[in-house]
């Protein structure tokens, strides 16, 4: 057209009316200015549009979070019954593993060449030496030792004949359990062998495990809990489980003990929470579901204004009229929002729809500058 004119200066043509612009010459660069810069960016790296934008709201909002667990026996309530002397077991009560026994019902009937012998010296003591109260209360108190009780005691006294048996009672209500056998079904495997190990006409030794007596009523269930959920369950927070086969029905209940553990070189924290199950509703073995209720004060925005890239979450910033994508570190969900830990401040004005601005996450490029 009119290239002299075009090279001299911006302005309007003399002789056409067209506006013109000025050529630039060469090894000359066009100064563009801060609002020019965002345009000027890769397409990939901002989104030009007028959309709604949202800024973040601080405040306090009770978080839920679900966790699946085990019930388990309270092993401050399992009592190992262990043989206080050798012999040899003439009369077995009990026939099958997890049978129900009560309290001071005879589990089984033993022959003891030593507690004979102590039987014996009590009664040779009581009729040659019965003012020696000194040696007649030693020699009761070896047979208290060796578990006889005061019932067997006086009967023993009064007949004056010694019991090649002596039977042995449990301690406690329960059912029993093979001591073999209890560790791997307190973990909660309920598949544990119905046969005893112990059976008529073996021979035991002075200090040997027997049975474990496990208690119907005291349980507790235990949960594994992943790291990032850890730091808001605290002791005494309250949960509510619920038995996977009774999932309409759930149970009250108050976090009893934390304690962090490493597994499979990952960091939980086993959470555990008492429970008395005097009317035998629940069982050792049963899988369960805890809801923990807490309450967190953070900074938080809507669910829509996120999202997710797999490796990280972004949402998009608005700076001088383009928006820009910024990653952040989530942290827990309550309804329609979610915790923002890191990556934008309160002030910052975000787009209320991330999926919006995106046709694809292909197209997202996060400088970790910004």
């Amino acid at each position: 057209m009119h290239p002299q004119i075009i090279r001299d200066k911006p302005g309007t043509c003399p002789i056409c009316g067209m506006e013109l612009v000025r050529k630039l010459m060469p090894g000359e660069e066009l100064m563009a200015s801060a609002d020019l810069n965002q345009l000027t960016k890769p397409t990939n790296a901002s989104v030009v549009s007028s959309i709604r934008t949202i800024s973040p709201i601080i405040k306090t909002l009770d978080v839920k979070s679900e966790a699946k667990g085990v019930i388990a026996h309270d092993t401050r309530k399992v009592i190992t019954l262990s043989a206080r002397y050798g012999g040899r077991i003439e009369k077995l009560y009990v026939r099958y593993n997890q049978q129900e026994i009560r309290k001071g019902q005879k589990i089984m009937e033993v022959y003891s060449p030593e507690l004979v012998t102590a039987q014996r010296e009590l009664l040779y003591v009581l009729e040659n030496d019965a003012d020696n109260i000194q040696i007649v209360t030693l020699a009761k108190q070896k047979l208290s030792l060796l578990g006889m009780t005061d019932a067997q005691l006086n009967t023993l006294i009064s007949s004056k004949t010694e019991s090649n048996s002596f039977a042995i009672y449990s301690p406690t209500d329960g059912y029993i359990m093979d001591h073999i056998l209890a560790n791997t079904t307190m973990e909660g495997n309920s598949n544990a062998a119905s046969e005893l190990r112990i059976r008529e006409g073996k021979y035991i030794t002075s200090g040997e495990s027997l049975f474990t007596v496990v208690s119907h009523s005291d349980l507790w269930a235990e949960f594994n809990i992943y790291q990032r959920d850890a730091p808001t369950i605290k002791l005494s927070d309250p949960l509510n489980i619920s038995v996977d086969k009774d999932a309409g029905q759930s149970m009250q209940l108050s976090v009893s003990f934390i304690q962090p553990y490493i597994k499979g070189g990952e960091n939980f924290m086993k959470v555990r929470a008492y429970l008395t199950n005097q009317h035998r509703h629940y069982h050792a073995g049963q899988l369960v579901t805890a809801t923990f209720t807490t309450s967190v004060n953070s900074m938080w925005i809507p669910m829509t204004a996120i999202i997710d890239l797999g490796t990280q979450t972004a949402v998009f910033i608005k700076q001088s009229g383009a928006f820009m994508p910024r990653a952040i570190s989530r942290g827990n969900q309550t309804d329609d929002l979610i915790e923002v830990l890191d990556g934008i401040q309160s002030t910052d004005s975000i787009a209320y729809n991330a999926q919006f601005m995106v046709d694809s996450e292909s197209f997202i490029h996060i400088n970790q500058n910004n």
